[in-house]
C-alpha cells in the first residue's frame, strides 16, 4: 500500500467519523438490534472503542439541568437544493452551503441534518416521537449539534417536501430540484439544553456540543410512520451522566 493509498484512506476515515453515520457497507456493520446493536458497538471495530469506553457520551436523559445564562444561538440558514440520502441506518440530507449558527462568538457552518424515531435525547424520561439533528462545523473542526424534537400533531411542511422523495432503498445521494432551508425546522422560541457529549452513532467521537430546543415542532402521524417504515426504534439508549452538567436557559 503506498504512502497516496495511505492518506487517501486517512482523509475518507475523517469524513465518514465527521458525518456520524457511517455507510453499511464500509467497516464494521452496525444498527440498532441484533450482533450490531448499540451495546454492542465498542467491540465491533478498534474505530468504536469510544462507544464502549467513552465517559461523556450521548445522547442522555434530561433532568435536574441547572439553570444558566447561556449565549443565543444566532441561526443564519438559507436555501440550499435538496441532497437527500438512505444511508442504511437513517435519512440524511446534506446541507452544504446551507449557512450557519454562531454561538458565544463561535461559528459553526451546518453539514447535514438526519432523523430519529422516536428522539435519542428524553426530558425526565419521556421521549419524543421524532427529532432531527442538524450538525454543524466550526473551521477548526469542533461540532456542534442542535437537535429539535418533534411531537404528533400537524403535519410539518418542510418533512413534507423531504418525504415527497424520500429514497426507500439505501444508495447514493440523490439531488433534487427543490430547495429547502433549515430555519423551517425550528420553533419559535431558541431555548435550550446544553452540555458536552458525543456523536450518537459510531465511532460515538467526543467533544460534540449539544444543544436541544426546548420547545418541539409537529409531525403528522402519516410523516411519523413513513420514516418509521423504515428506520423504527433508530436510537441509541441514554448514556450515564458520569458527572457532566447540564445547561438550561
Amino acid at each position: 500500500m503506498n504512502r497516496r493509498h495511505i492518506v487517501w484512506i486517512a482523509a475518507v476515515s475523517a469524513l465518514i467519523a465527521f458525518h456520524g453515520c457511517k455507510d453499511s457497507h464500509q467497516g464494521a456493520h452496525w444498527g440498532y438490534s441484533g450482533e450490531g446493536a448499540p451495546a454492542q458497538w465498542g467491540s465491533l471495530s478498534k474505530e468504536y472503542a469510544f462507544c464502549g469506553t467513552g465517559k461523556n457520551q450521548s445522547p442522555i436523559d434530561i433532568s435536574k439541568a441547572v439553570k444558566k445564562n447561556l449565549p443565543a444561538i444566532t441561526f443564519t440558514y438559507q436555501d440550499v437544493p435538496l441532497m437527500i440520502e438512505n444511508n442504511g441506518h437513517t435519512i440524511k440530507v446534506s446541507t452544504s452551503g446551507g449557512g450557519s449558527i454562531t454561538v458565544d462568538g463561535k461559528k459553526y457552518n451546518l453539514v447535514q441534518l438526519h432523523f430519529h424515531e422516536p428522539s435519542e435525547h428524553t426530558v425526565n424520561g419521556k421521549a419524543a416521537a421524532m427529532v432531527v439533528h442538524l450538525v454543524h462545523q466550526s473551521d477548526d473542526g469542533k461540532l456542534a449539534v442542535v437537535g429539535v424534537l418533534m411531537e404528533k400533531g400537524a403535519e410539518n411542511p418542510l418533512i413534507k417536501s423531504i418525504w415527497n422523495v424520500l429514497p426507500m432503498t439505501v444508495g447514493k445521494p440523490e439531488v433534487h430540484s427543490v430547495r429547502i432551508s433549515a430555519s423551517k425546522l425550528l420553533p419559535v422560541k431558541h431555548t435550550y439544553y446544553s452540555y458536552e457529549g458525543s456523536l450518537t452513532t459510531p465511532p460515538c467521537s467526543e467533544g460534540v456540543k449539544w444543544m436541544v430546543l426546548k420547545q418541539p415542532l409537529t409531525v403528522s402521524a402519516a410523516q411519523i410512520e413513513k420514516y418509521r417504515s423504515l428506520y423504527p426504534g433508530s436510537v441509541r439508549p441514554v448514556q450515564p451522566l458520569n458527572g457532566r452538567v447540564v445547561y438550561s436557559n
